[in-house]
């Protein structure tokens, strides 16, 4: 179906050209382009509506090549007759009178509304027919406090989709991932990233820790501040000799949490932890298993429904049905809630102050053998 014509309003200087009187020829001159003070594109769709418009406060206008160079260009693209993308760059070049469109400098497409998202590039050709921008110059996506960049970008405008290709990079406040390639959606926020997923964390408060983190692929969403990845995911934090395995696994920027709602092992020194779900709460620095606590230590298990670990003073709750078992002399103990300490050496040592407790022990029966007696010397 082809497309409306554009309409052109246009205001020039018109150039005069002066001819002198004389008997010999004269050799035209190659003509200039025109001047104008302003340009105003306009285009409807099928329907009458306005489909997207651009201005200019000056223009120059190539006849010959039907090609205009507008300085500050400004344009407005519109969905269903309203106002979708508001369009800004440094200057452009308008091919054909509309056909193609290059933006060129700082350009900006800011999707309208209270989502505040904005892509950026250095250059931007624009083709209204399809629909379609291509963004080959740093493509960098910026809303609230994530941002996306890739090599190379296009904006799928009927569809409110950009894709980022080439060394795609998502970043987070502290949160710094990169993926072979990125789509993410205008209209929604959603995030889809293509594996394997490689980065790391650099603690705010922390200067100089780096922690690792690795994922199959990643889904987020730009506009929750939320990122999740996919199995199999692992968080590496050397500073703490921490490893944690899981699967899906989300980092929510605006919370500082890390969680999971699926089964996962961590080690930490030489505790080993296991559980049915775990939330980081990074900015309270406490790590909670909410059901299905498991730890194990070198002679030591312990089993609780919950468990509560705050990292900065090491101190350690298990709630719910504790049992905690030695292998010295077979002990068992159990009670509804256990308290605890990790010491120096990365091993847990756990009390019940005030609290009722039951154990049960093994005592070695005595020995069977019946000890000679002594010598007797006269």
């Amino acid at each position: 179906m082809k497309a409306p014509p554009v309409r052109a309003l246009i205001f020039g200087l018109p150039l005069v050209a002066l001819l002198g009187c004389t008997r010999q020829p004269i050799k035209p001159k190659e003509p200039q382009p025109f001047v104008f003070r302003s340009l105003n594109l306009r285009q409807q769709d099928g329907q009458g509506r306005p489909a997207w418009e651009l201005t200019s406060p000056q223009a120059r206008y190539d006849l010959q090549r039907r090609i205009a160079r507008a300085t500050d260009p400004r344009g407005v693209i519109y969905v269903g007759g309203k106002p979708r993308y508001k369009v800004e760059a440094t200057s452009g070049l308008v091919i054909n009178d509309g056909e193609v469109i290059q933006l060129e400098g700082k350009v900006r497409i800011l999707v309208l509304g209270p989502r505040g998202s904005v892509i950026s590039g250095d250059r931007v050709r624009w083709t209204p027919g399809r629909q379609l921008m291509e963004i080959d110059r740093r493509p960098v996506l910026t809303e609230r406090q994530s941002r996306l960049s890739a090599t190379t970008a296009r904006f799928l405008l009927d569809k409110d989709k950009l894709e980022l290709r080439g060394k795609t990079r998502v970043q987070q406040p502290e949160l710094d991932l990169r993926a072979s390639r990125a789509d993410w959606q205008a209209n929604t926020g959603a995030l889809v990233a293509a594996g394997p997923v490689k980065g790391g964390r650099r603690p705010a408060a922390e200067k100089g820790i780096v922690q690792t983190v690795t994922g199959s692929s990643l889904q987020g969403n730009t506009r929750q501040e939320v990122v999740d990845l996919l199995a199999p995911v692992r968080f590496t934090d050397p500073s703490r000799k921490a490893v944690l395995d899981a699967q899906r696994t989300r980092w929510n920027a605006k919370d500082q949490v890390l969680s999971t709602a699926l089964p996962f092992t961590g080690v930490v020194d030489q505790l080993n932890v296991a559980g049915d779900s775990l939330r980081l709460g990074l900015a309270e620095k406490t790590a909670i298993i909410p059901s299905g606590c498991r730890l194990r230590q070198p002679g030591e298990r312990l089993q609780a429904r919950e468990c509560r670990w705050n990292w900065d003073t090491q101190d350690i709750q298990a709630r719910g049905s504790v049992q905690l078992e030695r292998d010295q002399n077979q002990q068992i103990t159990r009670s509804e809630q256990l308290f605890g300490k990790v010491g120096p050496k990365g091993l847990a040592e756990f009390t019940t102050p005030g609290g009722r407790v039951f154990s049960e022990l093994k005592v070695p029966p005595p020995s069977k053998e019946r000890r000679q007696p002594a010598p007797v010397t006269f």
